[in-house]
């Protein structure tokens, strides 16, 4: 932070100057004082493990759409935080990861265990890595062995490798071999165009741009655009107000910026994209100016922006339920599992269809 002096009259101005240590430099125009400022680092096991929360359909549509495609999405999963607990004092990796592990129905009606372990730093793959994989899925297959359990991995910033990796033993004719999908998400710089088509509809996707985006920049006016065009692009997708609001703030919360820069990003914005910035009220801007100012973690208000958005969810769907029970009876179930995937602004809008419907089916037509 620069230096104020007793009496000073106005904060001297400043400009970032890139240093060979990928750090930001501070220089007054007359070079009388110069000081560092840290780069800016994201919190990325907090981002991931709140994206992977809030769109587990979404990541296994975008990574591995045969799974997506076998588990009933009307059924919402069940996240096992205890057990997960328990996992992980029993596996001790020694690296940054985040995990996830939920209940899920198939489409057969039958119960499953997913099981997604995202490594934060894994540019080179070691034989230690499937052996942990091995180590998570035997630890659950003894726990439940009654249930199907699906182990699966995300390496960040790993560039290049086979979509399974393999967890292989052969002792005097005793062979254990372990198979699990892994997805190397750095490669995925490659298939930009794919994700900027995917990402009009899937959340899950505009984090993965956010997380190329951030390790194939530094944080300068190089990262400022690549940020404004995402955020640009968020702008237009036909997300709902809440979840737009959200996706802001996790994407800003990737591609972080000094101070500085920041404010020119925010301004930009402001002027150019009033139904980007629309998204957050003039007390939620504040905040976000001041988060930046004083280093706060955006992991509370991203908190009470999640709780929020579940809040208006509930209520919406519980005002449609009573006005179409009121209407027409006993609810199917295609209409439920419409509800339950829908989003706040579909549950509204559905609510005044039931006005002039004359048949439930009337109600849900796009």
């Amino acid at each position: 932070m620069p230096l104020r002096t007793a009496g000073s009259q106005r904060q001297p101005q400043y400009r970032y100057t890139p240093t060979p240590h990928t750090r930001m430099r501070l220089c007054q125009p007359q070079g009388e004082y110069v000081a560092d400022e840290p780069e800016p680092h994201p919190h990325f096991d907090g981002i991931w493990k709140e994206t992977l929360r809030l769109w587990l359909p979404q990541c296994l549509a975008l990574f591995w759409p045969d799974v997506h495609a076998s588990i009933d999405w009307s059924v919402p999963p069940v996240f096992l935080d205890k057990e997960l607990q328990r996992l992980n004092r029993i596996v001790r990796t020694g690296t940054r990861h985040v995990d996830v592990l939920a209940r899920l129905t198939l489409n057969t009606g039958a119960s499953a265990l997913l099981f997604i372990h995202l490594e934060i730093q894994a540019g080179r793959i070691t034989a230690a890595f499937p052996a942990r994989m091995f180590q998570y899925h035997i630890r659950l297959l003894e726990r439940r062995p009654e249930e199907r359990i699906l182990s699966c991995a995300i390496l960040l910033d790993s560039q290049e490798g086979e979509p399974t990796q393999t967890f292989h033993r052969d002792n005097d004719g005793c062979t254990l071999t372990f198979r699990f999908p892994v997805v190397h998400l750095a490669a995925w710089r490659q298939r930009m165009a794919n994700l900027r088509e995917q990402a009009a509809t899937n959340p899950f996707a505009v984090i993965v741009l956010a997380q190329l985006e951030y390790r194939a920049t530094q944080p300068d006016s190089t990262r400022m655009a690549s940020k404004l065009t995402l955020a640009r692009a968020l702008a237009k997708w036909n997300y709902s107000p809440d979840t737009r609001r959200l996706l802001f703030w996790l994407l800003d919360s990737l591609l972080t910026l000094p101070e500085t820069l920041n404010d020119q990003f925010l301004e930009t914005l402001e002027a150019e994209e009033t139904v980007m910035m629309d998204t957050m009220n003039s007390y939620e801007r504040l905040l976000f100016r001041r988060e930046r100012t004083a280093g706060i973690a955006e992991g509370e208000i991203r908190g009470e922006i999640r709780g929020e958005i579940k809040g208006k969810i509930k209520g919406a769907a519980g005002i449609l339920e009573s006005l179409l029970q009121h209407k027409f009876g006993p609810l199917p179930a295609w209409a439920a599992t419409r509800m339950a995937q829908a989003d706040a602004i579909a549950l509204q809008q559905w609510s005044l269809n039931v006005l002039e419907a004359q048949r439930i089916e009337d109600v849900f037509k796009d």
